[in-house]
């Protein structure tokens, strides 16, 4: 919208969404991922493209694989983090586990990512899962990974219309047997993720602890993270409704330069804005200006989503912004550099 400034924000992660193909069709999946999106995966040559580029950009120390289900084509995942690993990057699989059917299958698959340099193991789960993957298989995985000392992170569905947690998780029988007061515990981190709604007619209930904290300040996921989804896009930011929002996708990897198209993706005065205050701030401030009442979303992507496809909001910005530009560049100024030393 508004280009202005230099890249300054060092980003820290970089994802790699390697197929929106999943063996699971869960109900509000972010990216509408279901086993019937065939032909959708990326090639070894793209991801070593991208790889190649997030490699000269000092500050990402770590690359995330994921889907869709990036297990699907093991051969390629293992490819991919072998030659991440040896570019210098950590590596970590996000996964529905359903591949771990048995202990014995999961050891096996952990085994061979570890040898080739997987560093950390992230599961998802809960009631829209287990309709697809049983929990015994996100067991079994989870298990396996500990037992390769890797740090493996368990995210449960949650909110008030969900009824298995992430305490029926550790009281399962499996955790009990594998993993409860071992050494091997300190590990796993079973924690409670918001599962909210992408259509309408299917409206959840959220208690505080589970809403998003009207107090954050900020998003730094619009800067921290860079990600090549399956269609071959480069997308600034990782968070749910990416797809949502054509800004955030800032060019095909095969046509631009990484390093020029996040420059460009830095120097966009809403972007920053979001950044530095957070979408539902934001959302406030033009709101004001509208003279409309801000919605109610527990997750603050839903935020963001919300403004940019919004015409109103988005004219109201290209014609206030002016009234609060020096005060957001300043700020952005002064958090960039508390951010980029955190990353140091």
């Amino acid at each position: 919208m508004i280009k202005n400034i230099e890249l300054i924000i060092k980003p820290r992660t970089a994802a790699v969404l390697m197929t929106y193909q999943c063996t699971a069709a869960c109900d509000e999946c972010c990216f509408s991922c279901s086993p019937h999106l065939t032909g959708t995966a990326l090639t070894y040559d793209k991801i070593k493209s991208f790889l190649d580029q997030v490699s000269e950009i000092s500050s990402v120390k770590i690359v995330v694989f994921s889907g869709g289900e990036c297990f699907l084509d093991f051969e390629l995942l293992k490819k991919c983090i072998q030659y991440a690993t040896q570019l210098g990057l950590l590596t970590r699989c996000v996964s529905n586990g359903f591949w771990a059917k048995n202990l014995e299958q999961a050891r096996k698959k952990m085994h061979t990512l570890k040898s080739v340099g997987l560093h950390e193991m992230n599961f998802s789960t809960g009631d829209s899962h287990q309709q697809f993957v049983p929990v015994d298989y996100v067991l079994n995985g989870t298990i396996a990974s500990v037992e390769e000392n890797l740090y493996t992170c368990i995210a449960v569905e949650t909110n008030d219309s969900k009824t298995f947690t992430a305490d029926d998780f550790k009281n399962h029988p499996l955790y009990m047997k594998y993993l409860a007061s071992t050494s091997k515990e300190k590990l796993v981190k079973v924690m409670p993720a918001t599962w909210v709604s992408f259509h309408t007619d299917n409206v959840y209930d959220f208690n505080q602890k589970y809403q998003y904290d009207p107090n954050e300040l900020g998003c730094e996921g619009m800067f921290d993270t860079v990600s090549l989804e399956a269609r071959g896009d480069v997308v600034g930011c990782c968070g749910l409704t990416s797809n949502d929002i054509e800004e955030l996708h800032l060019g095909k990897m095969s046509d631009n330069k990484l390093d020029e198209m996040l420059a460009i993706h830095q120097s966009d005065f809403l972007k920053i804005w979001i950044f530095v205050d957070g979408p539902k701030q934001v959302m406030e401030q033009v709101a004001e200006w509208v003279k409309e009442e801000v919605p109610f979303y527990a997750h603050k992507c839903f935020y963001c989503a919300a403004l940019y496809n919004n015409p109103t909001f988005l004219k109201a910005i290209q014609e206030n912004y002016l009234t609060v530009k020096e005060d957001v560049l300043s700020r952005f100024i002064s958090k960039s550099v508390a951010f980029n030393m955190v990353g140091e």
